[in-house]
């Protein structure tokens, strides 16, 4: 459909999750868990904010489940989703990283904005090595 599934912005992959989340809160065109979740007005279909937004931008202004007539205007918040989504458990961007943390969706952006184990560059001229954030002042005075 629209956009891709590993681009960044378009949901949550469902392993970062603690437990399984119900495949009725996955977006029907990245297929991951709904990031920002926006719904259609009459019937209630569900996507990501980055997804339907790429959707209506590259291919036509209608839902791509039902035809509905959209906007990025005439999306709504379904506050149910919202809800639900914001409470479960989900690892932070950077576990790749060494970041073990395991917060709430809704606090997660206040986290990763915090994180340790965000990627930086050394700013010794001579180095330039990516190293986590964590580790800079150390790394850098060596």
């Amino acid at each position: 459909m629209a956009c891709c599934p590993t681009e960044k912005g378009y949901g949550y992959e469902h392993s970062r999750f603690e437990k399984d989340v119900d495949e009725n809160f996955h977006c029907s065109i990245c297929y991951n868990v709904l990031k920002e979740p926006r719904m259609c007005r009459n019937n209630g279909h569900v996507y990501c904010l980055a997804c339907i937004s790429e959707h209506l931008k590259v291919n036509s202004q209608t839902c791509p489940e039902c035809n509905e007539h959209l906007s990025v205007d005439t999306l709504r918040r379904p506050r149910v989703v919202n809800n639900y989504l914001s409470k479960l458990k989900i690892n932070c961007d950077y576990a790749s990283r060494g970041c073990s943390e395991l917060t709430c969706v809704e606090d997660l952006a206040t986290h990763v904005s915090n994180c340790g184990f965000a990627s930086v560059l050394c700013s010794n001229a001579e180095c330039r090595m990516e190293i986590n954030k964590r580790d800079k002042v150390y790394h850098e005075t060596e």
